[in-house]
């Protein structure tokens, strides 16, 4: 891929903004979090969650394959260190997906999840992002593969959550017949 200077398409989102808008978007949940009461913690968690997950999915299918091949050995490191952080978040993430918000630990996992995520942004912005806008790497064509990408995942888990939902209903019907017998 090769840098665009001008596209001249307003609506088509530069990949390093739109994954520093989801970026803002996952810490202003955390901070309302903090003040959420227990029945809206698992609402936002569970929010948050799906939300990493994309965003980390996103990132690990196009984002740092491209930045790998962009930039120099030392600096792929930072792509390398990005990867294990996504996998230590996606732990976290399984943990928390796993939990009750009765848990006793829930909100320290959430604390934890929220510190690695705030970590992580930090080098991604800081350090990789901006080696990334000084190669050559066409940053508004990955911002439409990520945006459409992001999309495909987000509706899919639509169609999971809806056939998750009646599957239970099912589930719940059948029971209820045996019940009657």
């Amino acid at each position: 891929m090769v840098k665009s200077k001008v596209t001249g398409e307003s609506e088509r989102a530069n990949a390093l903004e739109l994954l520093k808008s989801e970026h803002q978007e996952v810490t202003s949940l955390f901070d309302e979090l903090a003040s959420a009461e227990p029945a809206e913690q698992e609402v936002l968690s569970e929010e948050i969650c799906q939300k990493l997950t994309v965003h980390a999915q996103i990132e690990e299918e196009i984002l740092y394959p491209a930045a790998k091949d962009a930039l120099e050995a030392d600096d792929a490191d930072l792509v390398n260190e990005a990867e294990v952080e996504h996998a230590s978040a996606k732990d976290l993430i399984a943990k928390i997906e796993g939990m009750d918000v009765s848990d006793e630990s829930y909100k320290a996992t959430l604390k934890a999840l929220s510190e690695y995520v705030k970590h992580h942004v930090q080098e991604e912005e800081d350090e990789l992002f901006p080696l990334l806008e000084a190669s050559d790497l066409d940053l508004d064509e990955m911002g439409t593969q990520l945006a459409e990408r992001k999309a495909e995942l987000l509706a899919d888990s639509d169609v999971e959550a809806a056939d998750d939902e009646s599957a239970v209903d099912l589930h719940d019907d059948t029971e209820a017949e045996g019940e009657g017998d």
